[in-house]
């Protein structure tokens, strides 16, 4: 599953990130790596990007890097 298909208030784990190196790079210095707990805070569907909580930062991600991301959705809170 990648970031786009969880809901918004769902927490996940980053699995793994499968892009080109430039892109793994970007995410990476994001702080976006695998083992990293994250929340889906909402889609921004006007710009076609997502909203994300990780380490107590909020990022907005576009669609094409999301879907980049793979996770596992946790039970639990954040």
């Amino acid at each position: 599953m990648t970031l786009v298909d969880i809901k918004a208030g769902q927490v996940a784990v980053i699995h793994s990130v499968n892009s080109d190196k430039a892109s793994r790079a970007k995410l990476l210095d994001l702080g976006l790596l695998p083992g990293t707990q994250l929340k889906f805070k909402r889609a921004l569907n006007w710009s076609k990007a997502i909203q994300i909580n990780v380490r107590q930062t909020n990022l907005i991600l576009r669609d094409s890097l999301a879907k980049q991301i793979n996770v596992e959705l946790v039970s639990g809170s954040y």
